[in-house]
């Protein structure tokens, strides 16, 4: 089991390979979302139902744009939801475009996305000049984890490395989950880390 600083990391990455890497909440499981290989390789590895998505971490708002297509609507609404809330605990579920594999999005052509407060995830998201995904590290329907000796040897096994740097994960609240749907209306998903009071004091209303 091999561990990575930031630019091996990266290196990783782009040759189609999975790490572990700390996010603020947990540590996370990732690869370039433009790589089905590498995709399809952390369905295996957590042995995760291939019709679920997996969420993803981006480095700013034109890597969202990139591989979203969104109405003007929905992009106002999600820069609004950038500049209250990332680098933070919500995600965004957003229309993917065409080029997006249909094994990221579990075949429902949405795209989920957020950016990390967390500065190892944001530097490898970068890094790659694309967003990563960023799935919980654990086996499916086990418990996320904070503290890296509680990671699974079976998962640990399965990677191309990992990224232990600092800050350590904080645990607590999984991300807030949304669909936007435009015109400050939204779907919630999974409550999570950011409140639907938060939501609904800058506008937001809950359909």
């Amino acid at each position: 089991m091999l561990e990575l600083g930031l630019e091996k990391a990266v290196s990783v990455l782009n040759a189609e390979g999975i790490i572990i890497y700390p996010t603020e909440t947990f540590y996370g499981i990732g690869c370039k979302i433009s790589s089905e290989k590498a995709i399809s390789s952390i369905f295996q590895a957590k042995k995760r139902l291939l019709a679920l998505p997996l969420p993803t971490i981006v480095s700013n708002l034109e890597q969202v744009y990139a591989f979203t297509q969104l109405s003007s609507a929905v992009r106002s609404d999600v820069e609004e939801l950038a500049k209250l809330f990332w680098a933070g605990p919500l995600t965004l579920i957003l229309p993917a475009k065409k080029n997006v594999s249909a094994l990221l999005t579990g075949g429902t052509g949405t795209l989920a996305v957020r950016l990390s407060s967390h500065p190892v995830a944001v530097a490898l998201a970068e890094g790659v000049g694309e967003p990563i995904v960023s799935s919980s590290a654990n086996i499916s329907g086990k418990e996320p984890v904070s503290d890296f000796s509680a990671l699974d040897e079976e998962l640990l096994k399965r990677v191309n490395g990992y990224v232990n740097l600092p800050p350590k994960p904080q645990g607590g609240f999984a991300s807030t989950i949304i669909s936007v749907q435009g015109d400050k209306e939204i779907k919630i998903l999974r409550h999570g880390a950011v409140s639907l009071e938060q939501l609904s004091e800058q506008g937001y209303r809950a359909i």
